[in-house]
């Protein structure tokens, strides 16, 4: 049955996407994000459903009517630099056959966000995706919330299996990036109804978070609420909200949970902190022995490539880098975290110029609220992702180029142009006083 009604729906999206291009767009985040065909278990399980979208968009596109221009932005040019160095770092990888998987998916995701970049062009589009990223992810945050107050947190939240989020701790930051884009869409609804799921939906997806286990989750929960409280202009509702849920977590969550979370504190003693500091010695040997290239994509999960760079403190065996820097740092080498570290610059700068040009503004007050909640989200991917190994998740790449897409719109209500030195601002004055009409009796 399932199988039959997702059929329905990508039937029915088909003709869509011939007609708009950018219906295509919306399908292939749903589908990138969502992982529909995680879900049955007919004949469309485990179909490459993105591949199947994707070229149909592409062949729509290029038959439409729809610019063909590359944005003119910094995140799009690093993120150019870097596909193309990651592309250089897996040819020269230590071992191409188990690199090459890792650099096909990335390609694609850099392609999904670079069609996210160039047909998202208006305010109505920037809104679409928003809400196809919160729906993708948000079902799986209803699922996890629903499933931590029915068995009253007694098991662990997963994202959906063979997926990027798969991990409770991936799970979790992947929950932590979204909520703020859920409140901007709350905040910015005129709906009393959509206010109110939207709220409804967020209290859930905090309760997921809490649900996954995950202490670094908890970290960047914290980082990201901090944030938001600086960042909005709600946040006294923040922090009533944080009280809340603090004084009924006792009765939302079991002993077990506290006893796990209470060892943040003594970290330095902990087995699994130590796993990561040895992992991130071993990525950081690979980058100092190739440190142009690195290693090739997932190198330090190789037991070969463990061994080979090993010294005291570090792996023995392969593991994952639980870390996005240090996971680049071992994939690429210091010039592929450059970029990368560049490219989170660049949409931290498209978010601030935002601020500063709609502060003023009423009418672009909502482009000013999302500035805000994406800084918000890039704090939590900043903080949480110091300690997993998700640098290349299609969710957080879409985020960053909303922050290009999001200017590009302001720029459109609110052209960023040079006055120019006085002399010339007082010369062209003058020039239309005296081309003024006369009036006539």
């Amino acid at each position: 049955m399932r199988d039959l009604i997702l059929f329905a729906v990508l039937a029915s999206i088909i003709p869509l996407i011939l007609r708009q291009p950018f219906v295509g767009v919306l399908a292939w985040i749903w589908i990138s994000l969502m992982h529909p065909q995680r879900q049955v278990y007919g004949f469309l399980s485990g179909f490459e459903l993105n591949f199947m979208v994707a070229a149909l968009t592409g062949v729509a596109w290029l038959a439409s009517k729809e610019q063909k221009q590359i944005p003119r932005n910094g995140v799009i040019a690093v993120l150019f630099l870097f596909v193309s160095w990651a592309s250089v770092s897996t040819f020269f990888a230590l071992e191409r056959s188990h690199s090459l998987p890792i650099w096909d998916r990335t390609i694609k995701t850099f392609i999904l966000a670079l069609a996210v970049a160039m047909l998202t062009t208006t305010r109505t589009r920037l809104q679409a995706v928003i809400w196809t990223v919160v729906v993708a992810l948000g079902f799986y945050a209803v699922k996890g919330g629903g499933f931590t107050l029915l068995t009253g947190g007694q098991q662990r939240v997963f994202g959906p299996d063979n997926s990027q989020i798969s991990d409770n701790n991936a799970f979790g930051l992947a929950m932590i990036v979204m909520v703020p884009l859920l409140n901007y869409l709350r905040v910015t609804s005129r709906a009393p109804l959509v206010k109110w799921s939207c709220l409804a939906v967020l209290g859930l997806t905090l309760l997921a978070i809490l649900g996954t286990y995950s202490r670094g989750a908890l970290v960047a929960l914290g980082a990201a609420a901090a944030a938001f409280v600086v960042r909005s202009r709600s946040g006294l509702v923040v922090i009533l909200a944080g009280a809340v849920l603090l004084v009924s977590a006792p009765s939302l969550l079991p002993q077990g949970w506290f006893d796990r979370m209470s060892t943040v504190q003594t970290y330095q003693a902990d087995s699994s902190f130590e796993g990561r500091v040895a992992a991130w010695r071993t990525s950081l040997n690979i980058a100092k022995a190739r440190p142009l290239v690195g290693g090739g994509f997932r190198a330090v999960e190789i037991d070969r490539v463990a061994q080979a760079y090993q010294s005291p403190g570090s792996l023995s065996w392969g593991r994952a880098a639980h870390s996005i820097y240090f996971e680049v740092l071992g994939d690429t080498g210091i010039v592929g975290l450059a970029l990368y570290l560049v490219m989170l610059a660049c949409a931290w700068l498209n978010t601030s110029t935002v601020l500063a040009v709609t502060a003023r503004r009423p009418d672009l007050k909502w482009a000013n609220e999302l500035a805000r909640m994406l800084q918000v989200s890039m704090v939590g991917l900043m903080v949480g992702g110091a300690a997993l190994s998700m640098a290349y998740y299609d969710g957080f790449l879409v985020m960053l180029v909303l922050t290009a897409c999001l200017l590009q719109v302001v720029r459109q209500s609110a052209p960023l142009q040079d006055p120019g030195p006085r002399w010339r601002r007082d010369a062209a004055h003058l020039s239309s006083q005296t081309k003024r009409p006369e009036h006539t009796a």
